[in-house]
C-alpha cells in the first residue's frame, strides 16, 4: 500500500509540473507554420534548381550535336579540308564526300561533230586503269554552255554499272558515244576533203579529168569517213590522195591501192 501511495504521488507530482515543460498551443502551432514555410521554400529553390541543372544539360546536348558531323549521303571521304585541330567557321566544309552512285564522267565533245549528241544515248568508257575493256554506260546530259576557249561541248556520262573496283576521281578515259542512225547520205573518206580558195570540197574525177565540187559536211566517224550533206549526189570517183596539190589540169594516174598502204 505504502508503495501504490508513493507512485501516486510521483503521478500528481509529474501532471503538476507538465504545463511548465511543454509550451502554449500557439507557440507549437506557429513553430510548425514556420518550419512547413521553411520547407516549402525550400522545395522552390530545389524546383528552380532542377530547371537550371535541365536547360544547361540541354545546351551542352546541343552544343554536342553541333560538333557532331553527319554526312547527307552514304559514302566515302575522297579529301579532307580541315586538320584535326584546327578552327573552323559556320558553312566551311571539313571533308569532301563522294557518293558511289554519282559517279560520272566528264566529256568534251569538239563542237563541228557534236552534232546529234543528246542525252540517254548509249556510251561506252574506257577507262586508263581498265585496259581493253570498256564499261556500258549513258548520257545524262548535255551541258547548257559551252567551252569558247576550246570550243567544245560538254557532258556528263553515268556509268550502266558501277565497276566492282571504283576508278580514282579524276582518272582520264575514252568515250564512245552511239549517235542516232543518220539518213542516207554520200560518204566520202576524210582524205579526199580539200580546202580550195577558201572553200571545203572533193576532187572529182570525170573522163580523166579533175573538177573541184565544193560541199558540205556532215558527222563523221571513227573509221575516218565523213557524211556529204550536200554537193554530190552519190557514186563519183573522188581523188582520195595525192603527192602534190591539185588543180583542174593536174595529171592524174588512178591506183587500186598506195604503195605502202593497205588495198
Amino acid at each position: 500500500v505504502a508503495d501504490a501511495v508513493t507512485e501516486e504521488v510521483l503521478a500528481k507530482v509529474r501532471f503538476a509540473k507538465l504545463p511548465e515543460v511543454l509550451p502554449p498551443i500557439g507557440e507549437l502551432a506557429e513553430v510548425t507554420r514556420a518550419a512547413a514555410e521553411t520547407a516549402r521554400a525550400n522545395l522552390e529553390v530545389a524546383r528552380q534548381e532542377t530547371v537550371r541543372l535541365g536547360a544547361e544539360r540541354d545546351g551542352l546536348s546541343e552544343q554536342r550535336a553541333n560538333l557532331r558531323l553527319v554526312a547527307p549521303v552514304d559514302g566515302f571521304i575522297s579529301r579532307r579540308e580541315a586538320d584535326p585541330g584546327s578552327t573552323v567557321i559556320p558553312g566551311q566544309a571539313v571533308v569532301e564526300v563522294v557518293e558511289p552512285g554519282s559517279i560520272w564522267v566528264h566529256v568534251r565533245f569538239d563542237q563541228q561533230r557534236a552534232r546529234g549528241l543528246q542525252a540517254l544515248l548509249p556510251a561506252r568508257v574506257l577507262l586508263r586503269s581498265q585496259g581493253t575493256e570498256p564499261l556500258a554506260g549513258e548520257v545524262v546530259r548535255i551541258e547548257p554552255v559551252a567551252d569558247a576557249v576550246t570550243e567544245e561541248v560538254l557532258a556528263k556520262v553515268r556509268f550502266a554499272k558501277l565497276p566492282e573496283v571504283l576508278p580514282p576521281i579524276g582518272e582520264l578515259a575514252e568515250v564512245t558515244v552511239q549517235l542516232a542512225p543518220l539518213a542516207a547520205a554520200a560518204v566520202v573518206p576524210n582524205a579526199s576533203v580539200q580546202r580550195v580558195d577558201g572553200r571545203l570540197g572533193v576532187w572529182v574525177v570525170e573522163e580523166g579529168r579533175l573538177s573541184f565540187t565544193p560541199v558540205t559536211l556532215g558527222a563523221s566517224d571513227l573509221d575516218g569517213h565523213v557524211q556529204i550533206l550536200a554537193g554530190l549526189a552519190g557514186g563519183e570517183r573522188v581523188v582520195v590522195y595525192s603527192k602534190k596539190a591539185l588543180h583542174p589540169t593536174s595529171r592524174i594516174k588512178v591506183v587500186d591501192r598506195i604503195l605502202g598502204g593497205r588495198p
